[in-house]
């Protein structure tokens, strides 16, 4: 492993002495545990460098912190009003108190027996109380053999904790290697390592036959050690937050898909095919095109045998495949699962579910790769695939590598297996598992016919919500409203409905359910970055110092809330594919994309869920006892557009952004290209910028009133105007 570029709040380290623990490690040394205060409690943190004997193995440092009870528990006295016990962390020939159990008197002082903690820069100490010294006044022999009785004791108790914690890490990792071929639940003494356990569970099984039945490995392992397996080690410092499955760097997606072709391939249906597959539809993080022309049977056909052999490559034996109630939907499934069956893919069909049942599924099915067919917010003659390999989401280079093997023809041969399960009871029981809605909420669910139809009322109403359902009829037609939730013409139905429902809030989902758009009981319509504000003012409340990631279609106060409740803002291109790298990367436990998907790594996976997210919401209100109105309000304030769609040809739109932002000229701002581009002002700020799902440019303007909003407005139009004067500006 490498640990150059660790620093304080990356990688879930909260200070110099854990990074400091960890590089030490890493270096082959033996770092001494640490004690150290955080905010008004005292830790200890111990480090112990994990590795294997497989030549060009991986290492690892496996840090575990516990919480003052672990050494309180070493240090107390069968009597406390025998006389006080200290402990101290030495620094040279100086040192801190770190706890101090027990009392003790002026005169006892002078009987201080103090010992070194061996493997430790700690030092303990005894100093008899009063009473002990007056019950061992006639003779002094007593007295120091009680003084030694008693450093004796608090000694072992110190060791036990210094000592066996090593080997109970151990035994964790040999537990975690042997599991690795096991189905059942793993049983660790320290939590925090599931993760770990899990992901090697899915590297293992995805290289193994889908109906392998794997039994334990045949040699036995050793007993855990039955010391220090109370509940500061059952009860972790740190939360056990599923976002921990993911790799740590932004680059984890692109090594899992950098290995070498090893399995046979045979000759596919090259000719034709860059007839058949059209360059647009690859876009940059899903694929996405007209369901009937663009994608028909032949070109599903061929990016389903270009998955297969993709997945093959990595040693994955098996998919998940999910649809939307699209029309096109099933077709297309059917294309694309006897595709994967050839290239010798398992399958595993989960039904008609919202992209994030697909996401969920990855987690639970020892399956970490699947397609979910979908248009998304598109409308209802388009559909598309949205990837995940290895359990990351296909983007950018990978997607150009799935229509390059498309292309070239070169399939593994095979026969898969198919099979179906219902993850849906999982999925609910998780959630409601997870929510606390203690005062009962009343709200406006609007699916818009699409894959959330069915679930989302059936979910809220087992949290104990009244819904009051709004087109949650199945219909891939879309009859009643685009599926877009972005665009705030399609949510005027949902107005009207908690305007006359009376309803705490509303929500709609779109087209798959990874988005969603919130109505107030107001019947206000509130932007994503509003939303974003009351959950970083949650989340990071509870996590301070964390990383919240958001688009750069977002108001600048959301920066600015993010950062008043402790938290760290980063600003990251648009994308649900692009912004999940970033959490991962970054080890954010919040995100959220302007168009309205919502990421939680606290408490969940990771992913974009809209159901989830207003989840989360409904807990939010129910807990603090106040309206979403009321909260909305307490918000900082701002003069903004939504997002303006510019409609442009798929074949002009990039080249159109690249030559604004070359030839734009904006003197008194900040300009900022990592997606498009986006011009800061000292009284707002504008943007614009290629849309990845669309024939169109997109473009949002922000300021401190309406007048400073109008003249970005202006200069953006004018100097867009003269770049291409043919294009239709919409603002």
């Amino acid at each position: 492993m490498g640990t150059a570029t660790l620093s304080e709040g990356s990688h879930g380290l909260r200070n110099h002495i854990e990074v400091d623990l960890v590089r030490r490690a890493a270096d082959g040394q033996e770092p001494e545990p640490e004690s150290y205060l955080l905010g008004e409690e005292v830790y200890s943190s111990f480090a112990e460098l994990i590795t294997s004997d497989d030549p060009g193995s991986r290492r690892a440092v496996i840090l575990a912190t516990l919480g003052a009870e672990a050494l309180t528990a070493g240090l107390r006295l069968v009597d406390n009003s025998i006389g006080e016990v200290t402990l101290q962390q030495l620094y040279g020939s100086d040192g801190n108190d770190v706890l101090r159990l027990g009392q003790a008197s002026a005169e006892g002082a002078a009987y201080r027996a103090t010992a070194a903690v061996p493997g430790t820069s700690w030092q303990v100490s005894f100093t008899p109380s009063q009473t002990l010294l007056q019950r061992l006044t006639i003779s002094s022999l007593p007295l120091h053999l009680a003084l030694l009785l008693a450093l004796a004791g608090v000694l072992a108790g110190l060791l036990l904790v210094a000592l066996w914690l090593p080997r109970l890490l151990t035994w964790d990792v040999e537990r975690i290697l042997s599991d690795a071929r096991l189905k059942s639940r793993l049983h660790l003494t320290f939590p925090p390592l599931v993760p770990l356990g899990r992901l090697l569970r899915r590297l293992y099984t995805g290289s193994l036959p889908f109906e392998a039945d794997v039994t334990a490995a045949s040699a036995p392992l050793s007993d855990p050690p039955e010391i220090l397996t109370d509940h500061h080690l059952t009860d972790p410092l740190f939360q056990n937050t599923s976002m921990l499955d993911e790799e740590d760097a932004g680059s984890a997606a692109e090594h899992f898909l950098e290995l070498e072709l090893e399995e046979d391939s045979s000759d596919g249906t090259g000719p034709g095919a860059s007839q058949v597959l059209a360059a647009h539809i690859f876009r940059a993080y899903d694929v996405r095109g007209h369901a009937e022309t663009e994608l028909n049977d032949s070109a599903v056909g061929l990016i389903g045998r270009a998955l297969g052999t993709l997945a093959a490559e990595k040693n994955e034996a098996a998919l998940l495949v999910a649809c939307d109630g699209r029309h096109s939907s099933p077709r297309i499934r059917q294309a694309l699962v006897q595709a994967l069956l050839e290239t010798g893919r398992n399958v595993i069909d989960i039904g008609i579910v919202p992209t994030p049942l697909l996401y969920f599924a990855t987690r639970h099915l020892n399956c970490s790769s699947g397609v979910m067919i979908t248009g998304s917010h598109n409308p209802a003659a388009d559909n598309g695939l949205k990837i995940i390999l290895k359990g990351h989401t296909m983007a950018a280079s990978v997607i150009q590598r799935l229509r390059e093997c498309a292309l070239e023809g070169n399939f593994c041969q095979g026969e898969g297996r198919l099979t179906e399960t219902d993850i849906l009871p999982a999925y609910i029981d998780e959630v409601v598992g997870d929510i606390a809605i203690p005062v009962p909420l009343k709200l406006v669910i609007d699916a818009g016919n699409g894959a959330t139809s069915e679930i989302a009322p059936r979910l809220f109403t087992e949290m104990g919500c009244e819904v009051v359902p709004l087109y949650c009829t199945l219909d891939g037609s879309f009859p009643n409203r685009p599926p877009d939730t972005s665009r705030e013409e399609n949510l005027s139905d949902l107005v009207a409905a908690v305007t006359r429902e009376q309803a705490d809030f509303g929500v709609a989902f779109d087209g798959d359910g990874d988005r969603l758009a919130v109505v107030s009981g107001s019947g206000e319509v509130l932007r994503t970055d509003l939303l974003l504000m009351i959950f970083a003012e949650d989340v990071v409340a509870r996590n301070p110092g964390t990383d919240v990631v958001f688009d750069v279609k977002c108001s600048r106060n959301l920066a600015r809330v993010i950062t008043k409740h402790g938290g760290r803002p980063v600003l990251w291109k648009t994308g649900h594919a692009f912004m999940k790298e970033k959490m991962a990367e970054t080890g954010a436990l919040l995100g959220g994309e302007f168009s309205g998907h919502i990421f939680f790594g606290e408490r969940w996976y990771g992913f974009d869920d809209g159901m989830y997210a207003a989840a989360r919401l409904a807990e939010i209100i129910s807990n603090m006892g106040e309206t979403l109105t009321a909260l909305v309000a307490a918000l900082p304030a701002s003069t903004s557009t939504p997002e303006i769609l510019i409609p442009v040809p798929e074949s002009k739109k990039f080249a159109l952004v690249r030559r604004f932002i070359e030839q734009a000229s904006f003197p008194d701002g900040k300009i900022n290209t990592l997606d498009g581009i986006r011009v800061d002002f000292n009284y707002g700020w504008g943007l614009l910028r290629a849309s990845n799902t669309g024939p169109a440019l997109t473009a949002r303007f922000e300021a401190s009133d309406p007048q400073s909003l109008q003249a970005i407005m202006n200069n953006f139009r004018s100097q867009l105007a003269e770049i291409e004067p043919e294009l239709e500006l919409t603002f």
